[in-house]
């Protein structure tokens, strides 16, 4: 088995987490998740093909980075990161497992400060796998391109930054990590791509 699915597959797998959103989510919720994950994937391919990486690996890990939200975090405490990594990895498909658990944490070493929203017990969890791990392209490519949606619209990181600090009422201390990581990618594609980024998206800044 591939570590990670086909197109026809990752469809399946997306659609059910989204049955399962509709089920427990409001309406808008559910149509956030669809525009942010096709987004994301929509995106992921576009800089994919532009850098010389597999455009449909890279849809594939866009499409399915928050599969972890098939299960409502509200309600069950659990962090989407977490129940995503778990879940791939159980049916075999360990390169989307890492990014579900990657694509929120683009500073490996994070402080748990940074994530205050998320219990202990998560990033624990999370900061031991990723210990053991190395983040490649794609984990970087799906960083960034998840900063590039919030609410129904494409933005600029810097403003999908002010959107969860007021969604989650933090601080700008309290996303360090993720602004931190949000340059230094972009930076990083800006170069390997030979452009900006945000005008190969179409993304206002």
């Amino acid at each position: 088995m591939s570590n990670y699915p086909s197109i026809s597959q990752a469809i399946f797998l997306w659609q059910e987490s989204l049955s399962s959103i509709t089920e427990t989510a409001p309406e808008q919720n559910q149509i956030e998740y669809i525009y942010h994950t096709t987004g994301v994937a929509d995106s992921a391919y576009k800089i994919a093909q532009k850098c010389n990486l597999n455009p449909y690996k890279a849809y594939v890990l866009g499409l399915l980075h928050d599969y972890g939200k098939i299960q409502n975090e509200k309600v069950t405490g659990k962090a989407h990161f977490i129940v995503g990594y778990n879940k791939m990895m159980e049916v075999g498909f360990s390169d989307v497992a890492k990014i579900c658990l990657s694509h929120s944490f683009p500073i490996k070493d994070f402080l748990f400060s940074d994530y205050i929203s998320y219990n202990i017990e998560d990033l624990t969890a999370a900061k031991t796998i990723l210990s053991t791990q190395d983040y490649d392209d794609y984990d970087r490519l799906i960083q960034l391109c998840d900063m590039f949606f919030e609410g129904m619209y494409k933005v600029s990181y810097e403003t999908r930054i002010e959107g969860i600090c007021k969604r989650y009422n933090l601080k700008e201390e309290h996303v360090r990590s993720i602004k931190k990581g949000a340059i230094i990618n972009k930076e990083y594609f800006d170069n390997l791509c030979g452009c900006n980024i945000y005008d190969l998206l179409n993304i206002r800044y």
